[in-house]
């Protein structure tokens, strides 16, 4: 038997195992030499869902993460001195006016250089809390796919040509962003079918067998035939099933909501102001997407809407046609203009004022 050759194999299968082992590691290392000692935290998405920590000694700390998904992760590190007053990192990306809290599980982050404290827009921060900025990072691809698109190329009501224009060439530059791959993902019934499609066709490599791009196609691919497919009814106050559109009204205005949602909340004294001045021929309709039925109906009884209410989440087995219908992508209150044969007229989304609500239904515009 040649045994140099069975080394060899057993070597490389060794390594590969070993490869397999290590690759959703994230080594975060960092040398802040104006950071006070103390403990360093990180955390996934948000500072309330802590994954680990590690203590700092001269500003500098190393700390490992093991991500248990092979798609890439949000995460971002804070700091509490030993006088307990706490560190909340931002990071500079390349987009103008635009920082981050969080990066992408590359295999290696390196924070290093002093930090800086700066004072968040309309954020009072309690006295133990800092904000500070990270001038100086080593990143992986992924982070700096993110750091180079961000945020602001989603932040839109219409996808015009130009945003899509620019969200291509991003996807171009980018075929292997996760980042990207999410964002078109959270938007995608704000796309054409067709266009959706096309930024699909654009990413390359391992990125086109994660369950986020295969979901996405096989969503998209019902979206071809949504016309043909007849509105659910929903499950409303009473506990029964009922129409959401009534025929006999020549607009429709859908808002959708959680109780949770404080945006949503406060935009309710606005919605009953103009209810109760509202043209006849416009129909008001409530759609809570909570997924506590008790949640939903507390919220009701204090909020006292006196029009249809539904609740739907996406457990069931309808929501991806209310999707489609509605172009619901997650982000509410979300509301819809809808005329008599159920075609939108127009969207948006966030917190509406009393002028920009009553502009929205208006018929001219």
């Amino acid at each position: 038997m040649n045994w140099n050759f069975f080394n060899l194999i057993f070597f490389a299968f060794f390594l590969a195992i070993s490869c397999s082992k290590n690759r959703n590691e994230t080594i975060i290392k960092g040398n802040i030499p104006n950071l006070p000692d103390g403990t360093l935290y990180i955390f996934k998405e948000s500072m309330l869902n802590k994954l680990d920590s590690i203590p700092t000694s001269n500003g500098k700390f190393e700390l490992k993460y093991k991500n248990q998904s092979n798609i890439p992760e949000y995460i971002g590190i804070f700091h509490i001195d030993k006088k307990n007053v706490k560190r909340v990192f931002g990071f500079p990306t390349n987009v103008p006016k635009w920082g981050s809290s969080v990066f992408m599980t590359d295999p290696l982050i390196e924070v290093y250089g002093s930090i800086a404290e700066y004072k968040p827009t309309n954020i009072m921060p309690p006295k133990d809390v800092i904000f500070v900025y990270s001038p100086k990072l080593k990143i992986g691809e992924q982070t700096t796919a993110f750091f180079n698109s961000g945020d602001p190329i989603f932040n839109f009501d219409d996808a015009t040509p130009s945003i899509i224009n620019i969200i291509e060439n991003k996807v171009k530059q980018y075929p292997f962003s996760y980042y990207l791959l999410d964002k078109i993902n959270e938007n995608k019934n704000s796309f054409a079918p067709e266009q959706v499609d096309k930024f699909l066709k654009l990413f390359k490599g391992e990125i086109t067998q994660s369950t986020t791009f295969k979901n996405l196609s096989a969503y998209n691919k019902k979206r071809y035939t949504e016309k043909n497919t007849s509105l659910p009814s929903l499950e409303n106050i009473s506990g029964e099933k009922s129409a959401i559109l009534d025929s006999k009204y020549k607009k429709h205005l859908v808002v959708f909501w959680a109780s949770w949602c404080g945006p949503c909340r406060e935009e309710i004294p606005l919605l009953k102001n103009i209810y109760s001045k509202k043209d006849e021929s416009l129909e008001f309709i409530s759609i809570s997407i909570d997924e506590d039925k008790n949640a939903w109906k507390k919220a009701l009884n204090e909020e006292k809407m006196d029009w249809k209410q539904f609740i739907i989440n996406g457990k069931d087995p309808n929501y991806e046609k209310i999707q489609m219908h509605f172009r619901l992508n997650g982000a509410i209150p979300y509301t819809v203009l809808l005329d008599n044969n159920s075609k939108i007229l127009r969207s948006t989304v966030g917190l509406s004022s009393e002028k920009d609500l009553l502009d929205f239904i208006d018929d001219k515009k």
